[in-house]
């Protein structure tokens, strides 16, 4: 068994790994030793990988490298697909992750992967393994609070998936340019993408990958979990 643990903008993502099977997770706000310890009496890992977006380690994670097999994740650590990124030292761990994941589930295909949290980032990786970069950009909980923090006048509003196309409220105008803004971008990039590199796979994946992949007209497969699959491959 492994521990998969996936450290994003705002939450701790903690997976239990029995070879290709994830037969344990929860989502943390904050990680204890002690919540390590319990996992372990149910699921006796004894390595364990770590991704993490922050700049500082958590306690945790010191606790875990004295007591296992621990591997930090890194621009250094080897990985099934060449990076073709200019600036691999900047790529995020968590994209490197999920293309990681992509490639396993897609074996010998061009796969574009589109992870939505706290930012929404593209990456694309060709038939051939070889990772050509992708776009970051706002996700919706940025965007919400983007126009309020930047305006005078406008104000911090919950998501909502209105009916109409067209708000009807300054409300609903805010709610439909962050929701729908997303889902248009999402679409659009994929066919323009198409058009240049030809068919893909798409996957979209993150904390809200569930949400916007029941909008999209594009076919699309929805793995929330596709970054700590990706860990676990590049564990194994």
């Amino acid at each position: 068994m492994k521990l998969i643990v996936d450290i994003g903008n705002s939450f701790y993502k903690l997976a239990i790994f029995e070879d290709d099977q994830m037969v344990f997770f929860k989502r943390f706000v904050k990680v204890r030793v002690k919540d390590i310890n319990e996992i372990r009496k149910k699921f006796p890992f004894s390595e364990a990988i770590v991704s993490s977006v922050r700049k500082k380690h958590a306690y945790f994670i010191q606790h875990l490298q004295k007591n296992y097999h621990l591997s930090i994740l890194s621009h250094k650590t080897k990985v099934p697909v060449k990076i073709m990124y200019k600036t691999p030292a900047t790529l995020g761990l968590d994209r490197l992750a999920a293309v990681v994941g992509a490639v396993n589930i897609y074996p010998k295909k061009n796969v574009l992967v589109i992870d939505i949290g706290t930012c929404m980032t593209y990456d694309y990786v060709d038939k051939y393994n070889n990772y050509h970069g992708g776009n970051i950009s706002p996700g919706i909980e940025l965007r919400l609070n983007a126009m309020h923090h930047f305006t005078s006048a406008l104000p911090l509003v919950k998501r909502k998936k209105n009916k109409e196309m067209l708000g009807k409220s300054t409300k609903e105008a805010i709610q439909n340019g962050a929701v729908l803004g997303i889902k248009f971008e999402i679409e659009r990039f994929i066919k323009t993408l198409t058009k240049k590199k030809g068919q893909m796979a798409v996957i979209l994946t993150g904390g809200d990958a569930q949400y916007f992949g029941e909008m999209l007209e594009s076919k699309i497969f929805v793995d929330p979990n596709l970054v700590l699959r990706g860990l676990n491959e590049i564990l194994k």
